[in-house]
């Protein structure tokens, strides 16, 4: 499993969100560059980022930042946050991102997406699924989230899927809402659920982790990736786990870089 150091930005500076709640919004002082440089140097593999200033309207509010990012670094940048059209595709790809990372389209027109995987590639995109549980045990299922999680998708996360799959899916990055910024440990279960009934797609676990501890865990689901943002700000898991976790396991498919 390789361990993907994550930034979120809004106005230009790093934060961390509890549960995507921008009320409950955490700002660091490090610049962005100077992290994602250290984040490099030990270590990491791919870098994400998300714009969270165009999450929440659209637009390209921090691609400047991005494309001083990308340029600055030797390692692919993987980056999402307010790709509503074909032009935002586009504009992240020509400021040097490697793969651009879509979750409300895909949610609301899967068709959409589809088209775009055509167009752009498989490696080029991610599709990111924020998704919410529903019932217990037998009867629970994943709603993809759309909207800053607002809006729920018709379908679940599991059907979903299967619609994408056709279409060249490789890329998916999963992240259990109830789990994100509390660093509680991830949805392993998920993960072990997808992990087995995907074994051509490659997975990246995202949310909940707050330690070492929990990054063993989630690597044992055989997910290709983990998201590590706040316990990496905080310390509290260690740049040394950049390191250790930098390889993801071999794949059909191919790699998360």
């Amino acid at each position: 499993m390789m361990l993907i150091p994550a930034l979120d930005l809004i106005s230009g500076s790093v934060v961390r969100l509890a549960q995507g709640d921008y009320a409950r919004q955490t700002q660091y002082q490090d610049r962005a560059i100077d992290r994602a440089m250290a984040y490099e140097k030990a270590g990491a593999q791919v870098l994400h980022l998300v714009d969270l200033d165009s999450a929440r309207v659209g637009g390209r509010a921090n691609l400047d930042l991005i494309q001083e990012i990308c340029q600055a670094l030797s390692i692919p940048v993987q980056a999402g946050g307010g790709v509503r059209h074909e032009r935002d595709v586009e504009a992240r790809l020509k400021a040097g991102v490697s793969r651009v990372v879509v979750g409300s389209v895909l949610i609301k027109t899967p068709e959409t997406f589809m088209q775009w995987l055509s167009d752009f590639g498989p490696d080029a995109l991610v599709a990111g699924l924020d998704v919410k549980a529903e019932g217990q045990g037998d009867q629970k299922r994943f709603i993809p989230q759309a909207a800053g999680w607002t809006e729920p998708g018709e379908a679940d996360l599991m059907a979903l899927l299967e619609r994408l799959l056709p279409a060249g899916l490789v890329h998916v990055l999963c992240t259990d809402i109830s789990r994100d910024g509390m660093m509680e440990g991830s949805a392993n279960d998920l993960y072990r659920q997808l992990v087995a009934r995907y074994p051509k797609l490659l997975i990246q676990a995202s949310g909940g982790i707050g330690s070492s501890a929990d990054l063993e865990a989630t690597a044992i689901t055989g997910v290709a990736g983990c998201i590590v943002g706040r316990a990496l700000l905080e310390g509290t898991v260690p740049l040394s786990d950049i390191a250790r976790f930098n390889r993801p396991a071999d794949h059909p498919s191919g790699t998360v870089r």
